[in-house]
């Protein structure tokens, strides 16, 4: 579970600069937008289920 958590957030933290770089330098076209959305959404749903059962394990 320590190397799901660590590579969710290795791919949610490149997810949101991909983001933000997309929103602030360049324009990025409509399907790379909703494939990043895609992609963030797993890692986030992934990151926490990875979290929350980590916690349940060390308890």
């Amino acid at each position: 579970m320590k190397k799901l958590r660590f590579v969710s957030l290795v791919v949610l933290s490149l997810s949101v600069i991909l983001w933000t770089g997309g929103r602030i330098f360049f324009p990025l076209p409509d399907w790379a937008v909703r494939a990043n959305g895609v992609i963030m959404l797993i890692a986030m749903a992934s990151l926490v289920f990875s979290s929350v059962r980590l916690k349940i394990k060390n308890s």
